[in-house]
């Protein structure tokens, strides 16, 4: 629709007096025409002829007596104050707005939001019902509804900063990054600025992967004043996040002398000895951080990430819980809780934190935006929509709830990566592949559900796993004969071989070198064949030109865009050696025996529980872990072994 069938729209509401109607098409043309000059204009009439007088039922006093305690015995003190004054007073708006906020205050989000929302509906042009709505959304981690009603009260008082910085600090909240960053384009502009702006406008900028644009911009505010111990720490996370450590140091320690209580420098400086593996140190740092301030939530997330990294999954889940617990909104410390939790298999409590993997800082899959209701068991038969999200590995993992699925559909519709999509047609022949942008109104979707949500349908304790850790994918029969043909081998054992994960943020914690695996790679009687998806010609020509020991690579297999060929080569193997990576779940997804090497520390996923040194997720999978983070000796050891005694039988 035009600006000006917008706007006709509208005014046929208001005459109708469906008034929250009309301000939601208000609403939607700020959204869409946000330069409109005639907006403005047209709410400034619509709000003198319709606003509602709120009548002060209660004297200044009163209410600064209501306001005077948080605590919840006050709180229920006046909720039935006010309850028995709106007994008496049916339509009493501010009676009804009150009720509404001290709901909140008690935690009972829903009669909290029943009661502010009839506030509106009773005075839809009163701009701080909307933010005390918001406020209600926001607490209650509905971050879109926060959103949805913020813009409310923005087309009321489009002026009112406060209002454009929280609509921006919601925007990061919930990744629309470029969003945010429109609004602070403008608010930076402001000779005034205060430093909270300033900060959320770094803290958006850095979360863009714009870590030169706030070193300039702090650079420019050098020029006109003293940066202070807060932007000192700003840049010292802008070098920490261009993994640029020693500057970052620099900047961290130059915030801490002006300033020896600030508690954020010294969890920053943490994190920078914790990327260079100087865990003492890094512990040391977050705990100056928590002796400044007992509850700093990046302080006690990351002390509770150093304690899972070093196996200690109950000390980790202890502090992620008191994190959560004077956190509100701490979305990181959910996640990662969550996968502390998995890991332990804690099902129950782990998925429902897992929930909230969307709007950690760490997940950064995006969420499909959709009004398709989110599947659920007790829905009946549906048309679902199943959507990818993570890597392949995860999209791999996920991928074997498709049979717990089918007696609870009627078609399925899934979008995963392409290269996965002959493995699983092969499997599940009747799926439906499309892309997730390419919505068809005839395929009658009715219900819809991200990949990783499908563990909490199903996997509620181990008995699941214990009885669903078998092969559930397959490869091409014709490609896997015509493969093993072709090889000559003369009769040694075939060993897949993948060392190398490319994860851009831990694939260097996961990975190892040829060199630290020669002592498995000069046993007898094996022909070892690289599984690896990247170019790894040069690493293995100099191996054997210093070694003698052939690496091979069949050609006629595209490794990295050929998954379908990939399964095959695996098949052919009579064993897989793996640093966890996707070989690993295609392996294990085919009941390949395989031989894992998982580091201790970070780049352990949780996936990758054991049982007996077997995975829980797949029980043809071995795991060896490291006992010393960086150190692969005595895994490599462990294998070595089991190696021999498989070929010597």
């Amino acid at each position: 629709m035009t600006a000006e069938e917008l706007f006709n729209k509208a005014n046929k509401l208001f005459g109708e007096k469906k008034y929250l109607g009309g301000l939601e098409v208000y609403k939607n043309i700020f959204l869409i025409f946000p330069k409109n000059r005639r907006l403005y204009d047209e709410i400034k009439k619509k709000e003198k002829k319709y606003k509602k007088t709120i009548y002060q039922t209660y004297s200044q006093i009163e209410i600064e007596e209501f306001l005077k305690s948080e605590n919840s015995d006050h709180v229920s003190r006046v909720i039935n104050t006010l309850k028995n004054v709106l007994n008496k007073k049916r339509n009493d708006i501010l009676t009804i707005s009150l009720l509404g906020n001290f709901y909140g205050l008690n935690k009972e989000t829903k009669k909290a939001i029943y009661f502010q929302k009839l506030a509106i509906q009773m005075a839809p042009f009163e701009n701080v019902f909307y933010l005390n709505l918001s406020e209600t959304f926001r607490k209650n981690d509905q971050l879109d509804e926060a959103l949805s009603v913020l813009y409310f009260s923005k087309i009321l008082s489009p002026k009112d900063v406060l209002i454009d910085h929280k609509l921006a600090k919601l925007n990061t909240s919930l990744k629309n990054f470029k969003e945010s960053d429109l609004i602070y384009s403008d608010l930076i502009k402001d000779k005034n600025i205060n430093k909270d702006i300033i900060a959320s406008y770094c803290d958006n900028l850095i979360k863009l992967k714009k870590e030169n644009e706030v070193i300039a911009f702090i650079k420019k505010l050098e020029q006109n004043c003293n940066i202070d111990d807060v932007l000192q720490a700003i840049l010292g996370l802008a070098y920490y996040k261009k993994k640029q450590f020693e500057e970052a140091k620099t900047f961290l320690l130059n915030s801490i002398s002006l300033n020896k209580n600030n508690s954020n420098a010294f969890t920053l400086l943490g994190d920078c000895y914790l990327e260079v593996k100087d865990f003492e140190n890094a512990k040391i740092n977050y705990n100056k951080s928590l002796q400044i301030c007992p509850h700093n939530k990046m302080a006690l997330n990351n002390l509770a990430s150093l304690f899972f990294f070093n196996g200690d999954l109950i000390e980790a889940e202890k502090t992620y819980k008191l994190s959560l617990k004077h956190n509100e909104n701490n979305y990181d410390a959910k996640y990662n809780l969550a996968q502390c939790q998995l890991a332990q298999s804690k099902f129950l409590s782990g998925w429902r934190n897992f929930e909230f993997r969307w709007l950690a800082n760490q997940f950064h899959s995006p969420k499909l935006k959709t009004n398709i209701p989110k599947f659920e068991i007790n829905m009946g038969k549906k048309n679902l929509l199943l959507w990818s999200e993570q890597g392949l590995g995860d999209q791999i993992l996920f991928l074997r709830f498709l049979k717990d699925l089918e007696p609870f559909i009627n078609n399925l519709f899934i979008n995963i990566d392409s290269r996965l999509h002959k493995i699983i047609k092969r499997a599940h022949p009747k799926i439906k592949f499309f892309n997730k942008n390419d919505f068809n109104k005839n395929y009658k979707i009715d219900a819809q559900i991200p990949l990783g949500d499908l563990g909490s349908l199903f996997v509620k304790d181990k008995s699941y796993l214990i009885k669903n850790s078998n092969s559930y994918l397959n490869s091409d029969p014709y490609l896997t004969k015509h493969l093993k043909n072709n090889l000559k081998i003369n009769n040694r054992y075939i060993c897949g071989l993948s060392w190398i994960s490319k994860n851009d943020d831990i694939g260097t914690n996961k990975s190892v070198s040829l060199e630290v695996l020669k002592p498995i790679l000069s046993i007898k009687n094996i022909f070892f064949l690289d599984l690896q998806y990247n170019d790894t010609a040069d690493e293995r020509d100099k191996f054997y030109n210093k070694y003698g020991i052939k690496i091979s690579k069949i050609k006629e297999i595209d490794n990295l865009n050929d998954l379908n060929g990939v399964t095959s080569l695996i098949d052919i193997c009579d064993f897989v050696i793996t640093v966890s990576n996707t070989n690993a779940h295609i392996s294990g997804s085919i009941g390949k025996e395989t031989f894992l090497l998982l580091p201790k520390g970070k780049g352990k996923l949780w996936y990758w529980s054991s049982l007996n040194n077997r995975s829980i997720w797949y029980n043809s999978i071995q795991i060896l872990q490291q006992s010393v983070i960086d150190i692969w000796d005595d895994p490599i050891k462990k294998l070595k072994i089991l190696i021999k005694e498989k070929i010597n039988g």
